[in-house]
């Protein structure tokens, strides 16, 4: 029986006891396990918050986490909520049993359900922190090409935009340039042509937009090509500028990619941002760099062979974009609103940031009274208009500040003193300057001609109305030049048109005893009826143009209260024909402009004014006497101007011209000159003073008696020629030493009623030639001879030349044998010219500066050409002219 027991006992007592012994150790090590449990959350727990503070800052560096992680963390919330509920429990629990000091058999298998639940919850928790070590978080997703900027609605753009998707689409363009003043809209161009890249066919891997802005940081705009790649953030992080430049180069080797720089302000060394390797000439992926900048000269130093300047909207364009800021409701509201909207688009001169910033403001003004209030307001202290102040003005002034020289900024304020949209020439402004004493250098000149051209380049002057040689200013920017020159203590006012409306208005006005600079424009202003005798203490530029200053003659009084003075202009009124001979009394004046005045004779007290630096006397209409003496004692002048603008039907010469020029050539600071010479007389005596032939800078000859011409080395200032001589058979220029051209300043060269003469082969002695203008001149037949077309020199003729303009020549068979590439040429006319049947051009030829040729339609369709492609070049190129018969 004892046999048969005990094996019985031992297959079914032993496992019970092991049983038993589990659950009891389940019952009476709750605590430890309770604790044990509570580690394990504690470790899942911290681990939870790492994987989330690893996603958040992938996401923040646009990456997408991994679905196994966001799963792993909703596992991970779910364990630890399970994991609280059973240690609440066992809690609870662990406190019922030290109330009641003793264990129930209800209790005692609550406390084994308990344990056993948490050992199998530590288990799951150290499983689930063992799955939650991930060596990768998150993914970047694959990048679009081009990321969308948004944009608003855009007027006018869609011409520049063809012209520049043209450029990138040429392999041989790299590097381009958009350049255009303050708030004309060239980033809405860049974000427009940007989006194209969206929505048009290209083979571009990668479209790369940074924000550059006037302070240029190149880390950021490292960092923001950087973030355009599918590579973690780690990998570039921490770098220095080279290594991000290094890691730049590593992900674009190999692309086809654009980078839109929006912005810059100076040259951006591409090399250390990381990009120029893939941009030079052995680079054949096709990459691209766009920019926008203020400054054209920004283009020349960023090596931007293509530049488009971004202009103002046409009127209609600028209408639109107004209209449609406005509103359609409040523009149809009343009948007068719509032509008060035309005064506002007049004022903002097709601005878009000003059109966009007054539209916003008007928007909500229905009523044609507070549109005449707006408007009155914006045309008498614009940046004081709604939105002006804060988003226009500061945007403008941008250029301003940027300016690397005060010299730039004193002579830009001093553009505000002429009138809106007035055209001003540089010879004018160079004197002016002069006179002012801006200019002190070896070559004010030069200084002169350098400053306009850096603030063009700034786009803060504008290239005048069909001509190189005049600047103008745009109204805001003028607007805004009137202001700052306020800021600047130079008092200034303008007054165009009689802006005040009624004499007692300006007689009226307190600034007269401040001003500094005043400046008088226009048939309306009777200055002198206003003030007999002004108070103007202060003053120290007086310009009165076009005034009615003719009304009564000058009082004698009129300068006594401006001893200051030292700019006097007088100019363009064309009935002044005497000045008082207290302009004497002026001893601290530097600058008198007389020209196209109807003066008779200086007044002898002129001699007086012996800081006189600048006398500019030219397009008078009569002949001037000027007395015995007069210039010679003008120690200090360094520019003496008495030029006809215009050839004009003199009999009698302007002058005594060979007493002035012994005069002249007295003069130790003369560096300047201009004149009209009648007397063959008085062109030898020009000819042969080596003085005077270093000082003449513009020269019109118109003679009667002379035979010939012969222009020799001294002549090395000449700019302006222009020869009306009856009789003339030969012009001859010297070729140099060493066959080295002598005429390396003359830009403008006219020959108009000199019926002998033949050729103007001498023409290939003039390198900087610009503008050449022949007229009536009836045995010309050729105007470069075949030796000289032959010759080595002659691929380089007319390389400058920018404008031809050929009428009444008769004879001419040929401008120049063979073809010849006239790589600058804009302008071609011809009218009067029968024989002319051929022009020396090929394909090449003027390929990309010619836009026009006019002449007339018979003439044209006669000619004979190189072949059918040089004829379809330029027969795109031409304008049927009327001619008169």
């Amino acid at each position: 029986m004892e046999i048969l027991i005990n094996p019985i006992m031992d297959y079914l007592v032993c496992p019970l006891c092991g049983v038993i012994s589990k659950h009891c150790g389940y019952v009476c090590g709750l605590t430890d396990s309770l604790n044990s449990l509570r580690e394990a959350r504690r470790d899942l727990e911290n681990i939870t918050r790492d994987v989330e503070a690893r996603v958040d800052l992938a996401v923040e560096q646009r990456s997408r986490p991994r679905h196994e992680v966001n799963g792993w963390l909703e596992s991970a919330q779910f364990m630890l909520r399970e994991v609280d509920g059973i240690l609440q429990r066992g809690d609870e629990e662990i406190q019922k049993t030290c109330l009641r000091k003793t264990c129930f058999p209800g209790t005692w298998c609550s406390r084994d359900k308990l344990g056993k639940e948490a050992s199998e919850k530590i288990v799951a928790v150290e499983e689930l922190i063992g799955r939650g070590h991930f060596a990768v978080i998150a993914e970047r997703p694959p990048r679009a090409p081009v990321e969308e900027r948004p944009i608003g609605k855009t007027v006018g753009l869609d011409s520049i935009i063809s012209e520049v998707w043209r450029c990138i689409e040429d392999h041989n363009e790299k590097v381009i340039g958009l350049y255009g003043m303050g708030g004309v809209g060239k980033t809405t161009l860049l974000k427009k042509l940007n989006n194209k890249f969206r929505d048009t066919g290209h083979d571009f891997d990668l479209v790369i937009w940074v924000k550059v802005s006037r302070d240029a940081n190149l880390e950021k705009i490292q960092e923001s090509i950087l973030r355009r790649f599918e590579i973690p953030d780690q990998m570039w992080i921490g770098k220095d500028e080279d290594g991000r430049a290094n890691e730049i180069l590593s992900n674009l080797r190999g692309k086809k990619f654009v980078l839109l720089l929006d912005d810059v302000w100076e040259r951006l060394d591409l090399s250390k941002v990381g990009v120029s390797d893939l941009l030079d000439d052995s680079s054949q992926t096709g990459s691209k760099i766009v920019f926008t900048t203020r400054s054209e000269e920004v283009c020349g130093e960023m090596g931007a062979r293509r530049r488009f300047r971004v202009e103002c909207l046409s009127p209609e364009a600028a209408l639109d974009l107004f209209r449609y800021k406005v509103g359609e409701d409040v523009y149809s509201s009343h009948f007068e609103i719509s032509n008060l909207a035309q005064t506002v688009v007049e004022e903002c001169r097709g601005l878009p940031l000003a059109l966009v910033t007054i539209g916003h403001a008007m928007a909500s003004r229905m009523g044609p009274t507070q549109w005449r209030y707006a408007v009155g307001e914006l045309q008498r202290y614009p940046f004081k208009f709604a939105g002006m102040g804060n988003s226009v003005f500061p945007i403008l002034r941008f250029s301003y500040d940027s300016l690397r020289e005060d010299i730039f900024k004193t002579c830009f304020l001093y553009c505000a003193l002429f009138p809106e949209e007035h055209n001003i020439t540089k010879d004018e402004l160079i004197q002016l300057w002069i006179g002012e004493g801006f200019l002190n250098g070896i070559s004010p000149r030069d200084q002169g001609e350098y400053i306009i051209e850096s603030l063009k380049l700034a786009c803060l002057l504008e290239r005048g109305e069909n001509s190189e040689d005049s600047v103008k200013m745009h109204n805001l920017i003028r607007d805004m030049a009137l202001e700052l020159a306020s800021e600047n203590d130079n008092k200034t006012l303008v007054l165009q048109n009689n802006v005040g409306s009624n004499i007692e208005s300006i007689n009226s006005f307190d600034g007269w005893h401040e001003a500094v600079r005043l400046s008088l424009w226009g048939s309306s202003i009777d200055f002198l009826a206003l003030v007999e005798a002004p108070s103007c203490p202060q003053v120290r530029t007086l310009l009165a143009r076009l005034t009615m200053l003719h009304t009564l003659p000058i009082p004698s009084r009129f300068f006594d209260s401006m001893d200051a003075l030292e700019v006097l202009d007088l100019s363009y009124n064309l009935d002044l024909n005497q000045l008082p001979e207290e302009i004497g009394r002026l001893k601290n004046l530097h600058h008198l402009n007389l020209s196209n005045t109807s003066i008779g004779c200086l007044p002898t007290a002129i001699k007086r004014l012996i800081k006189l630096k600048v006398l500019l006397l030219d397009g008078i209409q009569c002949h001037l006497s000027i007395p015995e003496g007069v210039i010679s004692s003008l120690s200090s002048l360094q520019v003496f101007s008495c030029f006809s603008t215009e050839l004009v039907e003199l009999i009698d010469p302007l002058f005594n011209e060979t007493a002035i020029l012994d005069e002249l050539n007295c003069l130790e600071h003369l560096n300047d000159l201009s004149l009209t010479l009648f007397s063959t007389e008085a062109v030898d005596k020009l000819l042969n003073s080596p003085k005077l032939q270093r000082c003449i800078r513009r020269l019109t000859i118109e003679s009667s008696e002379l035979l010939s011409l012969e222009l020799g080395l001294m002549l090395s200032h000449l700019e302006i020629l222009r020869i009306k001589c009856g009789f003339m058979k030969r012009l001859n220029i010297d070729q140099g030493l060493n066959n080295r051209p002598s005429f390396s300043a003359l830009r403008r060269l006219s020959i108009i009623l000199c019926p002998d003469i033949q050729n103007l082969t001498c023409l290939v002695h003039v390198p900087s030639l610009q503008f050449l203008s022949l007229s009536n001149c009836h045995s010309l037949e050729e105007i470069v001879g075949t030796y000289a077309s032959g010759s080595s020199e002659s691929r380089n003729y007319f390389s400058n030349l920018m404008a031809v303009d050929l009428d009444g020549l008769p004879t001419l068979r040929s401008i120049c044998s063979g073809t010849v590439a006239f790589p600058s040429l804009q302008t071609l006319s011809i009218t009067g010219c029968p024989s002319l049947k051929k022009l020396p051009f090929n394909s090449e030829s003027a390929r990309r500066s010619l836009i026009s040729v006019r002449a007339s339609a018979e003439w044209w369709n006669q000619l004979e050409w190189e072949d059918e492609a040089t004829k379809d070049i330029f027969t795109v190129k031409f304008q049927e002219m009327n001619v008169k018969r």
